[in-house]
């Protein structure tokens, strides 16, 4: 099964919404909230209409009063509601009985090569970091934050694999099903022991292919002709000198596949799968000592395109 753009969709708009929530909890992102809230200074009731306790507009503008429990309650509730609308009606969940689909790993005779099934992996590392990231701006503590994150984002995706299984152009992947798993215990790893998110991260790049470069497809999140996925080992983690040379530099190994998103064949000659090794800059310890800012560590998840020096070869 090809991994589905609303993975990724979900994913950003869990991103906008954990960003939302650290801005209004420092008093950015609502104007209206800061130094005596100068609306209310000039208006007893600033918003004709909408002045009830009770109204949606003002249940939205008080979330980041709400107890947690509520909040963790509320998006979970969106998230499954947008899960069922949107596979009923776009993805032909229900319209059939529960069927498995057998897609391989990683062979050249596979849909996408395999980076199908990293995108899984990637998805799910990315989407528990994102719930921890909430969770503890929710006020958890941070193991509790990182068990409950990696519960929820396994329990995501495996009610859309759950879905699938119930859909005719489907089918429940037990492959996608490895990976989601594969992706969430990274993720447990990397917040839960220092040792592992001082020496690796895991990244996703992704560089417009010639087919959107060109206008001939739009569908971004799935370009996996423009999309590379790699673990990033870092140096001064494993060396522990402290050199500054050594904290900027990492090795970086790699996998991504060309020309099996149909169109692209002729792009790139055929279909061909590449593993790589590489010397890279960390982009996040170059932006931090440089500004002073590591751009909350997005640069931990996406590896930025021409930072690395790399050797490939073809997988047979």
């Amino acid at each position: 099964m090809e991994i589905k753009s609303y993975y990724r969709l979900l994913l950003v708009a869990s991103m906008c919404l954990a960003m939302k929530t650290r801005l209004t909890a420092q008093g950015i992102a609502d104007p209206c909230e800061r130094s005596g809230s100068a609306l209310s200074e000039s208006s007893e009731k600033p918003y004709p209409g909408l002045e009830e306790d009770g109204s949606l507009f003002n249940s939205l503008r008080s979330f980041n009063d709400w107890p947690r429990e509520k909040k963790v309650f509320a998006l979970n509730a969106a998230t499954v509601g947008t899960i069922a609308i949107v596979g009923v009606t776009r993805w032909h969940y229900g319209s059939h009985a529960f069927r498995t689909a057998n897609e391989g790993w990683f062979d050249s005779d596979t849909p996408y090569g395999g980076a199908d099934k990293l995108g899984h992996v990637f998805t799910c590392y990315a989407l528990t970091s994102v719930y921890n990231q909430l969770y503890k701006d929710w006020g958890y503590a941070e193991h509790d934050a990182i068990l409950m994150g990696a519960t929820n984002s396994w329990l995501t995706m495996t009610l859309i694999e759950i879905g699938d299984g119930f859909s005719v152009s489907e089918g429940f992947s037990w492959q996608d099903e490895v990976m989601n798993t594969l992706g969430v215990s990274m993720a447990y790893l990397h917040h839960r022991v220092p040792a592992v998110r001082e020496r690796v991260d895991f990244r996703w790049e992704w560089f417009p292919s010639p087919s959107v470069r060109a206008g001939e497809r739009f569908d971004v999140l799935t370009d996996y002709s423009g999309q590379k996925f790699l673990l990033a080992f870092k140096l001064d983690g494993w060396l522990r000198t402290g050199n500054p040379l050594l904290k900027a530099t990492e090795v970086q190994v790699g996998y991504y596949t060309r020309g099996y998103v149909s169109g692209d064949e002729r792009h790139f000659n055929g279909q061909h799968r590449y593993g790589y090794v590489g010397i890279g800059l960390n982009v996040t310890y170059l932006l931090e000592r440089h500004t002073g800012h590591r751009a909350r560590g997005i640069f931990d998840y996406y590896q930025v395109p021409y930072t690395y020096l790399p050797a490939r070869w073809e997988c047979d």
